[in-house]
């Protein structure tokens, strides 16, 4: 029931129990009536009052006309009859207010239930946008080792290209060396004759110093591999010798140059033969030195594998909806 609708009908109420209670119609003001219930405009009392006094004025009127006895019936009749009415009006409005505090309780739970539901939503939405910073940062992280992994791929590529370059390089002059060596061996041969057991001796001990480097290089292996930032400084050091070994190479060409010239000087042309030879095995060292390198980049790619693997493992641990989307993205990314 409408607040408008009850001050109305509230307003026919006390005008009729003030009537009851000795006040005339034309006495009853809305300041009385608004005294009596306490609400509702003046404008809607003031206009209500107008109406029923226009009715009882016409009852009135009517019971003016009638005989005494047929009046008071009829006003008894007409009392009764606003009693029951009165009385019909306020059983339905009481199952109105019954009707209208369950539409209340109603609308209370499903107000708490709506609260609760966005409560939840909220909670989710702060869950979702939580695993997405967790897959932004595990996709950050995965960039990151996939790009490092692809700078030491990248890098021991070009490593192994400069090494292999080098090995050729060595290896073809090793294969110069060895041709004048067996020239001039086969040139001196009755020279060097008398000679062969000092220059076995000689050759013995260079094997036996050849063999003590690389037991000293096998033992300092675990120092050399320090990863890949030390790697480019090595391997700038072993320009730096093979450039030496070059320089070196080419002193011993032009002092072969010389012993064809000085073909007389049998000694002088040994002594070149003994300095081609521990050239060469200083280059057999570089060359293992080399191959120790070699090993600390394939170290430094195992460890890089191995931060991608933990990257991939954390990922794999994410909710399934985030591990999918970084899955798709990390596949994009590679």
């Amino acid at each position: 029931m409408s607040r408008v609708s009850d001050t109305r009908q509230r307003t026919r109420e006390a005008a009729t129990t003030l009537v009851a209670d000795g006040k005339r119609p034309h006495e009853l003001t809305v300041d009385l009536i608004y005294a009596a219930i306490q609400q509702g405009s003046r404008t809607t009392i003031n206009d209500e009052l107008k109406l029923w006094k226009d009715e009882r004025a016409k009852a009135d009127a009517l019971g003016a006309e009638l005989p005494p006895m047929i009046a008071d019936a009829m006003r008894s009749l007409w009392v009764a009859a606003v009693e029951q009415g009165e009385q019909v009006f306020s059983e339905h409005r009481q199952a109105l207010e019954s009707d209208l505090e369950a539409l209340k309780r109603t609308h209370d739970d499903v107000v708490a239930e709506c609260a609760a539901t966005v409560a939840t939503v909220q909670q989710l939405q702060q869950q979702l946008n939580q695993h997405r910073e967790e897959s932004a940062e595990l996709k950050r992280q995965l960039a990151q080792e996939t790009d490092a992994k692809g700078d030491a791929l990248g890098q021991v590529h070009a490593l192994q290209q400069e090494v292999a370059a080098v090995r050729a390089d060595l290896t073809h002059q090793l294969a110069e060396a060895r041709h004048a060596q067996d020239r001039l061996t086969s040139e001196f041969q009755s020279t060097l004759a008398t000679r062969d057991a000092a220059f076995q001796a000689e050759r013995d001990k260079a094997n036996e110093r050849v063999e003590a480097a690389q037991a000293r290089m096998l033992q300092e292996t675990d120092a050399a591999r320090e990863g890949l930032r030390q790697t480019e400084q090595h391997m700038v050091k072993l320009r730096q010798r093979c450039e030496e070994q070059q320089g070196n190479l080419t002193e011993a060409r032009m002092e072969v140059a010389r012993h064809r010239r000085e073909l007389a000087d049998r000694e002088s042309q040994i002594a070149a033969l003994v300095n081609v030879q521990t050239e060469r095995d200083q280059l057999a060292l570089e060359l293992a030195a080399m191959r120790g390198q070699l090993t600390g980049m394939t170290v430094a790619i195992q460890s890089a594998e191995a931060r991608a693997a933990a990257a991939e493992f954390r990922l794999a641990k994410a909710p399934p909806t985030s591990r999918k989307r970084a899955r798709s993205e990390g596949g994009a990314i590679g």
